[in-house]
């Protein structure tokens, strides 16, 4: 009983792996390469339209400002006389008034106002959920080409063994047909999976090229500094 026991308690650590330092130091990288992709100029856009709008609610919220009006009348004679009142005459200066105020309330608008205050408050919170999504967008499409590059990465390394292995295979095949050791059907067969393995391997480094390529594109440097500041 004890022996099953000990069996079953293998198999159960064996599909539930207990996270190691190569695990977190996946997990360090991945945040690293989202802190770089987050820089992407389309967040940028994201904060000046939250500005923008931010501007726009607050001229709309000081719309009352614009109904009020100051002026002054500015000359050589009512300079000259600002403050003293009546002449020796006893008459006062003639330019007049020396300066005016007014207010002026038009009755649309303390109706549509609120409404457009409203509409810029609003317009706040559209920029500010475009920001969310822009980051949400870039979070998923910078983990999701991490995740191409890494499996492209290893397939490339594995269809590269096989070629190799091919190759190998390939070169003893061609010195026994030499010898007579083997037919020529045997030997084209040799051929034939070289070049098959070699295409597998040439499609793989592309594809690895590519998912490099787009992922740098997202993070703005190259993949292999990031993982080298990452062991540091």
């Amino acid at each position: 009983m004890l022996v099953v026991f000990l069996c079953c308690s293998k198999v159960l650590l064996a599909q539930n792996p207990v996270p190691d330092s190569a695990t977190s130091s996946s997990m360090g990288l991945q945040d690293r390469l989202v802190e770089l992709a987050l820089q992407n100029p389309d967040l940028e856009i994201a904060d000046h339209n939250i500005k923008i709008a931010k501007y726009n609610l607050s001229a709309a919220k000081g719309w009352w400002a614009e109904n009020f009006s100051f002026s002054f009348n500015a000359n050589e004679y009512s300079l000259k006389n600002i403050g003293k009142g009546a002449s020796s005459s006893g008459s006062y200066y003639s330019f007049y008034p020396l300066y005016n105020m007014g207010i002026n309330i038009p009755i649309g608008g303390i109706f549509s106002r609120p409404q457009a205050v409203k509409a810029a408050r609003e317009k706040v919170a559209i920029a500010e959920n475009q920001k969310a999504i822009s980051y949400r967008e870039i979070k998923s499409a910078t983990l999701t080409a991490y995740q191409n590059y890494l499996s492209n990465k290893e397939l490339y390394t594995v269809e590269s063994q096989l070629a190799e292995s091919a190759y190998s295979d390939y070169l003893q095949s061609k010195e026994k047909f030499r010898l007579g050791e083997i037919s020529v059907n045997d030997y084209n067969l040799s051929v034939d999976r070289y070049q098959s393995s070699l295409k597998a391997r040439i499609t793989a480094e592309n594809s690895f090229n590519i998912s490099k390529i787009q992922l740098e594109a997202l993070i703005g440097v190259p993949i292999s500094s990031v993982a080298v500041d990452n062991m540091k």
